[in-house]
């Protein structure tokens, strides 16, 4: 074999390679994107299930204290939370209570306080009458958050705080927290599924007055 065929099988075993290379970076791709898609599905898959089993446990008539014990049963461990509580305003009597609050493993009495002090995120929550996202425990701070005297105690202080009205208008019935240890740890889809299970536990408390 002359040199110009030595030259002319190179080149078409070095285009040979390319093609091949080009293709196991196009299935690589692929088997990415599948993996994507199915862990998306399962999360969907999960978030579903616990809609279903929130909208079956929870009933109107139900004590509030009892509507939050089964929704903190229900979401604690799905959602990696740290701290969850749910908190009632009366507004004619100005005093938000914290009718559950669970942290540090346990349930804890934390003290009411007046809502005309604003002293913290969820009266912020309330005054604005929008879920309010803090991703950081900087930006927690520089937000007005509260310490409890459990995290004073321990240093174990969550990173990421979500709060959700319960209910419309501009004086809503209170708010869900949920929080995390972990710093922006609730994406856009988790925050909808919290907004969502706010909108159940309010539509309970609503129809159970």
């Amino acid at each position: 074999m002359g040199l110009f065929g030595t030259r002319a099988k190179d080149e078409a075993l070095h285009e040979q390679g390319e093609r091949l290379r080009h293709l196991e970076a196009e299935c690589a791709s692929v088997r990415a994107r599948l993996e994507e898609t199915e862990e998306l599905v399962r999360h969907l898959d999960a978030d579903k299930d616990l809609l279903l089993a929130t909208l079956e446990t929870l009933r109107p008539g139900m004590p509030p204290r009892e509507l939050a014990e089964a929704l903190l049963d229900l979401c604690f461990k799905p959602l990696g939370l740290a701290c969850f509580y749910l908190a009632l305003a009366d507004w004619e009597e100005d005093r938000l209570t914290f009718v559950l609050y669970h942290e540090g493993g346990r349930t804890r009495n934390h003290p009411s306080r007046h809502l005309s002090e604003r002293a913290g995120l969820s009266e912020r929550v309330l005054a604005s009458s929008r879920p309010l996202y803090i991703r950081t425990m900087e930006e927690g701070q520089a937000a007005g958050s509260l310490l409890t005297a459990a995290e004073q105690a321990t240093g174990l202080i969550p990173h990421s705080w979500y709060g959700v009205p319960l209910g419309r208008g501009e004086r809503p019935l209170g708010l869900l927290s949920f929080q995390s240890f972990q710093t922006d740890a609730f994406d856009e889809r988790r925050r909808r599924l919290m907004d969502a299970l706010g909108t159940i536990l309010s539509r309970c408390l609503i129809q159970g007055a």
